[in-house]
């Protein structure tokens, strides 16, 4: 696949042992990958006289999109070995069986028994995983490992965009946020690398904000929004769901105001235009609508909340469709657009206590955004998404910038001190009450947060605990930390309106298509910021205080 880059990992850590297994502590060290007639340092794995199977559970520090590689030395009683592997991105996942808290092999197999012969080296399936449970299932059996690595797959581009501020929790987010991204750029812009190895179009919108964010203008994206547009000809909705498609609407003008290219907007005229008079066209004058069904997350699914959230996305596109159809010179479907935008907005919302339904009709200019954010903030992280986290975040920060930092530390903290080193398809910091960490087996009477937790399509190990929905506060970060706002296509004026908080300072980088953009901000001690930055050649910043 070109682009992707392969990397050879060994596993940091034994997480436990089971039967008669010794020198494990052999398959830690990083060695050539190479098999020899002559092996004196190898893991034993024996299976005699019954007793419990002989395993071990690896722990290769980090999530990887990748794929176990055993290099086999010798295979003694059953020959070929049969071996069980089982991924987990949690230890408790990599330890259960397929059914066991709704542990599944789908998407991507992570339980699959396979043979082993002697003096070899195999790579297995690709899977999305941090630990490896590897048992002898053969009876009256020995083998012999040489190494036991894993075969990772990312793209291979460098991060451009950075974060940096007085707060280690918020730096450690960021950074984090950024490799769950990184990850899910595979072939296309996927949701997830155990589940959903898939292109959802209103899931990309959190990670298209992370890719031009952190590492900048990538084909990748482009190639996504088309895959999307190609395999959803009109009147048909995005993934069946008539709100992707207008996640798709903003994506196209979000993109274009980012790199400016008229190429890529002119490409998508016929659709863009198309998919705009079919969106207004559903939207009646008196700001009701007739679209067939409603998405907004997985936490307002079958809830009164659903459709009025949805309605404020349908507010906000058809906002965004105007703005297109002026770019592409079409006057009279842009006022149409416009109209019909302003009468969903008349409309009152009714958030049913929906913090991510205040957020989105907050940003839609469909709720006042003060009263949205108090219902934000209040009770703090309680109520969050990870999938809304940025428009959650940006609509509270505009109120009280501190507040929404430690909301963002308690909640994205919350899943970095379970031992997560990519973002959750969702969480609760609810799910905290005595869990035990990802990293370790659940001890008896502790929670298992990534097993006990989940709902709907996400119950259970069938729980992503790497998905890119949950990395855009890179760009809540970069954009209203930093104020990096873009004002005209290509970067070509930004506005900076830093809000600090109480950080004593926050610096970064920011991509464009122009170079790097780099800001620098303190807090003085009469609590104003002081800001400087260093712009690119043709770029003309605005400094707002």
């Amino acid at each position: 696949m070109s682009g992707m880059k392969r990397e050879t990992v060994f596993p940091v850590r034994i997480v436990c042992k089971f039967g008669r297994v010794s020198n494990a502590e052999s398959l830690l060290s990083e060695k050539p990958l190479q098999i020899t007639t002559n092996e004196p340092d190898c893991a034993v794995f024996e299976n005699a006289g019954g007793g419990e199977k002989a395993g071990v559970l690896l722990d290769f520090g980090k999530e990887m999109n990748a794929a176990p590689r055993l290099l086999t030395f010798l295979t003694g009683g059953e020959s070929p070995a049969r071996v069980r592997l089982v991924c987990g991105e949690s230890a408790q996942e990599a330890l259960s069986d397929i059914g066991e808290k709704n542990a599944t092999n789908d998407h991507a197999l992570r339980d699959y028994e396979i043979q082993l012969s002697p003096y070899s080296d195999m790579t297995f399936f690709e899977s999305g995983f941090r630990f490896l449970c590897i048992r002898l299932e053969s009876g009256n059996a020995v083998l012999r490992l040489r190494a036991a690595a894993a075969e990772a797959v990312y793209r291979d581009i460098p991060r451009l965009g950075s974060f940096e501020c007085s707060d280690g929790i918020l730096n450690r987010i960021y950074d984090t946020a950024a490799y769950t991204c990184h990850l899910n750029m595979q072939q296309y812009i996927w949701d997830g690398i155990k589940r959903d190895r898939l292109v959802w179009a209103g899931d990309m919108h959190p990670e298209m904000l992370t890719v031009r964010t952190v590492f900048g203008r990538q084909k990748v994206f482009e190639d996504s929004l088309r895959f999307m547009r190609d395999r959803t000809p009109l009147p048909g909705w995005m993934n069946g769901m008539p709100t992707y498609s207008l996640w798709w609407i903003i994506m196209l003008r979000d993109w274009y105001m980012y790199t400016g290219d008229g190429a890529f907007l002119a490409e998508n005229r016929e659709y863009a235009l198309g998919l705009s008079r079919q969106i207004a066209d559903l939207t009646e004058p008196d700001g009701s609508d007739r679209l067939p069904s409603y998405f907004l997350d997985w936490p307002c699914h079958d809830k009164p909340q659903e459709k009025e959230g949805s309605r404020s996305l349908l507010a906000l596109a058809l906002k965004n469709a105007g703005e297109l159809a002026l770019e592409y010179g079409e006057e009279r479907l842009a006022a149409e657009c416009r109209a019909r935008a302003e009468a969903v907005c008349r409309v009152p919302v009714n958030t049913y206590g929906a913090k991510q339904v205040a957020a989105i009709s907050a940003l839609a200019g469909r709720m006042d955004a003060d009263a949205a954010a108090e219902q934000i903030l209040s009770g703090g992280a309680r109520g969050f998404s990870t999938f809304m986290s940025f428009y959650l975040l940006k609509a509270a920060g505009k109120k009280d910038m501190a507040a929404a930092l430690a909301v963002l530390s308690e909640y994205y903290g919350g899943m970095l001190d379970m031992g997560a080193t990519t973002f959750w398809e969702d969480f609760d910091v609810a799910w905290l009450e005595n869990a035990a960490p990802i990293d370790e087996p659940v001890p008896e009477g502790m929670r298992d947060i990534h097993g006990d937790n989940g709902a709907y399509c996400y119950k259970g190990f069938r729980h992503s605990l790497c998905h890119g929905w949950s990395s855009a506060v890179t760009a809540f970060l970069a954009e209203e930390v930093l104020g990096i706002h873009i004002l005209s296509p290509g970067c070509r004026k930004i506005s900076l309106r830093p809000s600090v908080g109480e950080l004593s300072y926050a610096r970064g980088t920011y991509p464009t298509p122009l170079g790097l953009l780099r800001v620098f901000c303190r807090r003085a001690r009469d609590g104003s910021t002081e800001t400087e930055f260093e712009a690119p050649e043709g770029m003309t910043v605005i400094l707002e205080k």
